[in-house]
């Protein structure tokens, strides 16, 4: 799959956030079947959805240390 990030997403987060779209063993969207991951970040929360319907895969809050 090839993933898209938001430009608000910062560098250092990006490896982590690979990470855990592989752990997630995603490989087509159910709704459409693309293969293009879209992650965006609203507010502390990064939405990984499908580039080209929407659809979300999951959502992960970040929480500041």
């Amino acid at each position: 799959m090839q993933v898209i990030f938001d430009p608000d997403i910062p560098e250092d987060l990006k490896k982590d956030i690979l990470k855990a779209i592989e752990e997630e063993n995603m490989e087509l969207c159910k709704e459409c079947g693309a293969n293009v991951i879209y992650v965006a970040m609203i507010d502390n929360t990064l939405d990984v959805k499908c580039y080209e319907c929407g659809g979300s895969f999951f959502e992960i809050e970040l929480s500041e240390e």
